[in-house]
């Protein structure tokens, strides 16, 4: 006990050192404590996540704050056992029988249902057993270190968009990332903090000026296999919106790039819905449809106490649009008020309020006559809200809903908050700034 608690405590110290020392790791604009801050209350919400988890939700074998780590300890314990075998599955070369041993203990390595081109589960529990080398196997060391994961992708997304605001609109950068769903759901052990990474890499990488096209190009791609490692199919939300930010970027009119983002979107779906005609393997409105009749059986068997309907598709294109609306409008408003049966999604709901609050109060600070990065705008709101069209079609249970948005969430606010005018900024909040 006393091992575990000099443990974390020196992490402790040791990831706000590094944010205090390097401004990499520092919000653009913001003093170096403000950054820290948003750490700590990161590192506190994700020890509430690991209470409410492990002595409210005591199904520790399932939920996924436990489930990885404990199929994490089964891989780590092989480094003694049998090192090749741990080398096997770490890598992913050669396993078989040779391994079996290990992953016949392990519940969630393999899948029961697996679209996807990586195994998610594997690489949140490979990254698991590789941190236990310097956790010693100290469950909120790990917390710690999926904490610094995020705040890195945070710090990188959020100075990335940072550069295109002014000074006086990006204090409002600070309630988005203190947002309840965002802190929570990206400050566990758990896939989401990993996606933020990814995200941060990705759009550094591809939005910050100065850099050299080396360092560039690594920095997209480390990011964007982080991504498909975590949640392939984010990336497949992105190439739209990616493309349509890179086509023909110069072209700066307003109504060209209106209709540059609506022609180039309309050609990438028709290409994806048709693809299976070309690659038969490749079939996206049964991947879609198989992906939402597992979740909605999944629910029923977990009997989810938080499942509302969601429209059934099938695999003609037609029905999926006519249910991507639903599915938007379910992802940015739901749980509403009066489905809020308990505290966390009561929270969701008043969060959901603020939200469409939020949006209201930046568009009304907006000047429209002279809007600034509409490219940048529309390039962030079809990424965000492609993704919610999709994970609203395909998620029966809101308490999933408010976990899966989270990590765009800040993606999704920080296009209403670029032509933000603020000329008047109060004195206290220029106490947060350089």
């Amino acid at each position: 006990m006393i091992i575990q608690v000099v443990l974390t405590v020196f992490y402790f110290l040791l990831f706000n050192f590094l944010i205090y020392r390097f401004k990499q790791l520092q919000l653009k604009n913001f003093k170096p404590f403000v950054t820290s801050l948003l750490f700590n209350l990161k590192f506190i919400t994700g020890i509430l996540i690991w209470v409410i988890y492990t002595f409210y939700y005591k199904d520790v074998q399932n939920n996924d704050v436990h489930k990885f780590y404990n199929d994490a300890l089964i891989l780590r314990n092989a480094v003694t056992e049998n090192p090749a075998a741990f080398t096997q599955l770490i890598t992913g070369l050669n396993t078989g029988s040779y391994t079996d041993a290990y992953t016949s203990q392990m519940k969630n390595w393999a899948r029961n249902f697996d679209e996807a081109p990586f195994n998610e589960n594997r690489t949140i529990i490979k990254l698991n057993a590789l941190i236990m080398f310097v956790s010693f196997k100290t469950y909120f060391v790990h917390i710690l270190f999926m904490c610094f994961f995020s705040l890195i992708g945070w710090v990188l997304l959020t100075n990335a968009i940072l550069a295109f605001t002014d000074l006086q609109a990006s204090l409002l950068v600070l309630p988005i990332l203190l947002l309840p769903s965002v802190l929570f759901w990206t400050s566990g052990v758990m896939k989401e903090p990993l996606l933020v990474l990814g995200l941060g890499l990705v759009l550094h990488g591809l939005l910050v000026s100065g850099l050299k096209v080396v360092e560039r190009f690594i920095t997209i791609v480390i990011g964007v296999i982080i991504i498909l490692m975590t949640k392939f199919f984010v990336i497949a939300c992105l190439l739209p919106a990616l493309i349509s930010f890179y086509i023909f970027k110069n072209k700066q009119t307003f109504s060209f790039i209106i209709v540059k983002y609506l022609v180039v979107n309309f050609i990438l779906l028709l290409v994806a819905f048709n693809i299976h005609y070309v690659i038969p393997k490749i079939n996206l409105q049964q991947m879609l449809v198989n992906k939402q009749s597992h979740s909605v059986k999944e629910a029923a068997y977990f009997n989810a106490g938080s499942r509302i309907d969601i429209p059934p598709i099938d695999g003609n294109t037609l029905s999926i649009l006519k249910v991507a609306p639903v599915g938007i409008w379910n992802t940015i408003t739901r749980p509403y008020l009066w489905e809020g049966k308990n505290m966390m999604m009561l929270a969701s709901a008043v969060e959901n309020i603020f939200t469409v609050l939020f949006i209201i109060l930046c568009l009304s600070l907006t000047n429209f006559k002279s809007i600034k990065n509409l490219n940048l705008v529309l390039f962030l709101l079809t990424f965000s809200i492609s993704y919610y069209a999709l994970i609203g079609i395909c998620t029966p249970v809101l308490g999933n809903l408010v976990r899966y948005k989270a990590p765009l969430l800040p993606i999704f606010l920080f296009a209403f908050i670029l032509n933000v005018q603020v000329t008047n900024p109060s004195k206290k909040s220029l106490l947060l700034f350089r």
